[in-house]
């Protein structure tokens, strides 16, 4: 479920931050693109849950649905380096949230997409 109250989705700012994997509930930490930078736990507690199967097979499932990906890139202005998606803005925090648990976009290479159909509003 993805909500817009401050321009998130128009935006392309949308974070995950929390999901729900075998009727449990986990916080997903960090913000923004940079899959380095926070965790998932399991809701109040420190629980690491990068090893859960539940989390590792809804993520998995999740980012093999996903045609995004992000990359560092370095900033043209400030000469930084920064997180950046390239693709569609709702599948970003799918992707984020999949490589910090350590599952890549690019294991897409290992299963066979069947079919895709496309999402259309109309």
């Amino acid at each position: 479920i993805c909500s817009d109250k401050t321009g998130t989705l128009t935006e392309g700012k949308m974070t995950m931050v929390n999901m729900y994997a075998g009727t449990v509930a986990y916080d997903v930490e960090g913000k923004g693109f940079d899959p380095t930078v926070g965790r998932i736990k399991r809701e109040g507690s420190e629980k690491d849950g990068a090893s859960d199967i539940a989390v590792r097979s809804a993520l998995l499932s999740a980012v093999l649905c996903c045609n995004t990906t992000i990359s560092k890139v370095k900033d043209a202005e400030t000469g930084e380096e920064k997180w950046e998606p390239k693709g569609n803005s709702s599948e970003a925090p799918i992707v984020v949230a999949a490589r910090k648990i350590g599952l890549d976009e690019n294991i897409s290479k290992e299963y066979r997409r069947v079919l895709e159909i496309p999402f259309s509003s109309s």
